[in-house]
C-alpha cells in the first residue's frame, strides 16, 4: 500500500534562501585532507575519500505543488564498509537517513530509511520506517477525471518496509522484501465520493504483503550518476492470510540508463511502470506526475490501476557551481477506470538550474519548472529527479 522505491531523494530537500547551512560530525578521512567548509557549502576541489564516514544535520525547506512550502530537519549517517584483501569489491557507500517535515498544507510526514551495502557488496539491505499525518486532495479515478471534482480528506499512515538482496555478481542482486502498512483515522470532504464509501479503502485498511526483488546497478554514483545502469524489478502480494485487509498484487519496473557524451554533460534516460490487480486501495492505486517524474503534475491528480512513463533529461555545466538541465516525458495511468489512449497522454517538458553543494557526492540544489497538459509548476528540491 503506497508501497514506496528508496532513492536517494526521498534524499535530502534542502534549501536555507539558496544555502545548505550543513554541520559534519565525525567526519574520518584516511586519504585526502579534509577541505573547509563555508556555510556547510564543500568547496569545489573537494574529492570522494577512498575510507570515509559521516553525519550531515541538515535544515530541511523545499516546494512541490503537492505539499507547497515545507520546512523540517533531516540527517544522514553514511558510511563505506573497507575490503579486507585486494580482491574484494570495492563497496559503495551506503547511508541511513532521518527526515521529518511539516508543510503547508498541514502534513506532517517523518521518516527513516537506509540503503547499505556490506562489505564486498555480498548483501544490499533497504527498506525504510514512516509516519505521516497527511491531509490531501482526491479527483475521482481514471485519466480523465476533473479538476473541478477535487474533494479533501485527510489520513494518517505508519509505514514499515525491509528489503534484503543478495548479490548474484558484482551490480546485480535479487532477495525477498516485507511491508507492513496501516491506514487509519480519515476523515472527508461531506457528501464526496470517499465518504459514501464507493472508493475501495476509502475507511482505512492493513496492508502485509511479501515482495520479491531484482537489481541491477552498475551506477558510478547513487546520488547523481554519471554513467550506468539501474534495472529494479518488483512484485508485492497483499494477502489476507497475512493480516491484509484487502488482496491485491503490485508489480513494478524501473530502467535508467545514463551517458556522459563528455565531461559532465550527461544524457540520463528513465522508463516506469507500476501495474496493480485485484481489490487496491485507492491510495495504493498507481499515479502520474511527481518531482522525480512527469514533473508539471501534481502526484495524485490522476489515479488508475496502471502507470506507464518515461524521460529523457540533458544535464550540462553552466558556470563555477551552476548547471542546467532540460528535460522531456510523457506517460499515462490506465486501467478499469479509463483506457490507455496516446492522443490523451500526458507529457511534459521543462528544464532547471543546479547549484552543487558537495561536488564530492555531486550532491546539487535543484529547481526545475515542468509545464504539462494543464499548466506547469515550479519544484524546488536537493538530489536529482533520477
Amino acid at each position: 500500500m503506497m508501497l514506496m522505491r528508496s532513492p536517494f531523494l526521498h534524499t535530502l530537500c534542502i534549501l536555507l534562501m539558496g544555502l545548505a547551512a550543513t554541520t559534519v560530525l565525525g567526519q574520518t578521512d584516511s586519504v585526502h585532507h579534509k577541505p573547509k567548509k563555508f556555510l556547510g557549502i564543500s568547496p569545489l576541489s573537494d574529492t570522494i575519500p577512498e575510507d570515509k564516514s559521516g553525519v550531515f544535520l541538515l535544515p530541511l525547506l523545499y516546494f512541490t505543488p503537492d505539499t507547497r512550502w515545507a520546512a523540517g530537519a533531516a540527517g544522514v549517517y553514511y558510511f563505506k564498509f573497507k575490503p579486507k584483501s585486494e580482491n574484494e569489491q570495492k563497496t559503495r557507500m551506503s547511508y541511513v537517513q532521518f527526515l521529518a517535515d511539516y508543510t503547508q498544507n498541514r502534513q506532517l510526514d517523518m521518516w527513516a530509511t537506509w540503503n547499505v551495502f556490506t562489505r564486498n557488496e555480498n548483501y544490499l539491505l533497504k527498506g525504510d520506517i514512516r509516519f505521516r499525518d497527511f491531509p490531501d486532495r482526491f479527483y475521482g479515478l481514471g485519466n480523465a477525471s476533473l479538476e473541478s471534482d477535487e474533494e479533501k480528506y485527510s489520513y494518517s499512515l505508519f509505514q514499515l518496509k525491509s528489503l534484503q538482496l543478495k548479490k548474484l555478481r558484482p551490480g546485480v542482486f535479487v532477495g525477498f522484501d516485507y511491508a507492513l502498512e496501516y491506514e487509519y483515522n480519515f476523515s472527508y470532504t461531506k457528501g464526496g465520493q470517499l465518504e459514501q464509501g464507493t472508493i475501495t479503502g476509502s475507511k482505512g485498511a492493513v496492508g502485509s504483503a511479501l515482495g520479491l526483488v531484482g537489481v541491477v546497478d552498475t551506477r558510478d554514483n547513487i546520488i547523481n550518476a554519471y554513467k550506468g545502469t539501474l534495472a529494479e524489478i518488483s512484485s508485492y502480494y497483499f494477502l489476507r492470510p497475512l493480516g491484509s485487509t484487502f488482496g491485491f498484487t503490485n508489480i513494478n519496473a524501473t530502467y535508467q540508463h545514463y551517458w556522459q557524451v563528455k565531461r559532465k554533460h550527461i544524457l540520463a534516460f528513465q522508463a516506469r511502470t507500476r501495474l496493480t490487480f485485484g481489490d487496491v486501495p485507492f491510495l495504493d492505486l498507481s499515479t502520474l506526475g511527481n518531482d522525480d517524474i512527469l514533473r508539471g503534475y501534481p502526484k495524485n491528480r490522476f489515479r488508475d490501476n496502471h502507470f506507464i512513463g518515461s524521460q529523457m533529461e540533458y544535464r550540462f555545466p553552466l558556470f563555477w557551481r551552476f548547471g542546467g538541465v532540460a528535460f522531456a516525458g510523457a506517460g499515462e495511468v490506465f486501467g478499469p477506470h479509463s483506457e490507455l489512449r496516446l492522443d490523451r497522454a500526458k507529457y511534459s517538458v521543462g528544464t532547471g538550474l543546479r547549484f552543487v553543494i558537495n561536488p564530492a557526492e555531486r550532491l546539487n540544489i535543484r529547481i526545475d519548472y515542468g509545464y504539462g497538459r494543464y499548466g506547469g509548476y515550479f519544484y524546488f528540491m536537493v538530489g536529482e529527479s533520477f
